[in-house]
């Protein structure tokens, strides 16, 4: 039974129903003392195979990856051990069997494994399996946005920041007085506010904003630097405002397994 899942980390908890004695859990390991060159084993079912083990050694660490979600999940390791699609939940092992991260991408051509996967580190999963098992989901701080991604935005002639598309009553980034992207009268797009800082942190993509929000806690005031533009004077404003974090819950669906192709090496 699936207990919950945070997307923004891509790590489902499932609740298991049987007879304690049968089980036998596995030893948790630490990976903020990893070292590269450190023998590493990964545990999955790469096409469908079960039960495959497959060796290799960290060969880096502090990589970023994208979640399924679309936010960054940093100080990921990164592995030759073989990982192809199937291998995905499974855990990264050290060598004295105990977990050091969980088996989530690879980056590859061709789909399969080309001696590059990236585990999520133990010692990001523990407080986010923790925070599932208590409550069945992750709580983190958000604006209250939905946002055009970077990649749209530049073709629209944006330089910097990150375009609001639509700001949900009652949000917090409404009560902050920001605006979204709307259709004039005349039937022309108006431009809605373009976020480019939090607090100190300059915020040139959604990727940046993500970052700048990663340790803020619901109810945090943050600065929050905006430009808005005048359409009919074809002018911008440079604004800062106040804004109070609210509390975005992740949702409990499951995605497919996330695989990062080379071809979209632009979007990582």
């Amino acid at each position: 039974k699936v207990k919950g899942y945070d997307p923004d980390k891509d790590i489902a908890v499932l609740k298991i129903d049987a007879d304690p004695e049968k089980l036998f859990p596995i030893q948790l390991g630490r990976s903020s003392d990893l070292k590269v060159g450190q023998l590493a084993l990964a545990i999955g079912n790469p096409f469908g195979l079960d039960h495959t083990l497959t060796t290799g050694v960290v060969s880096g660490l502090g990589r970023e990856v994208r979640s399924p979600s679309g936010r960054p999940i940093s100080n990921v390791i990164q592995s030759d051990a073989a990982i192809n699609p199937g291998n995905s939940g499974g855990p990264l092992l050290n060598s004295a069997g105990q977990i050091i991260g969980m088996n989530t991408a690879i980056y590859s051509p061709s789909g399969a494994s080309a001696g590059i996967g990236f585990a999520i580190p133990i010692d990001i999963m523990k407080s986010i399996v923790n925070s599932i098992i208590e409550t069945g989901s992750v709580k983190r701080a958000v604006i209250g946005i939905t946002y055009l991604q970077t990649s749209q935005s530049r073709a629209l002639g944006i330089d910097e920041g990150v375009l609001i598309l639509n700001v949900p009553s009652g949000s917090a980034a409404e009560k902050a007085g920001l605006r979204g992207t709307s259709r004039s009268l005349s039937g022309y797009i108006e431009l809605g506010d373009i976020i480019v800082a939090i607090n100190d942190d300059k915020i040139s993509t959604e990727v940046d904003l993500f970052k700048a929000l990663e340790d803020k806690k619901p109810g945090e005031k943050i600065q929050l630097t905006f430009l808005r533009t005048n359409m009919q004077e074809e002018s911008q404003t440079r604004n800062s405002v106040p804004l109070v974090l609210q509390e975005s819950t992740s949702s409990s669906s499951i995605p497919s397994s996330m695989i990062l192709q080379q071809d979209k090496k632009e979007n990582q």
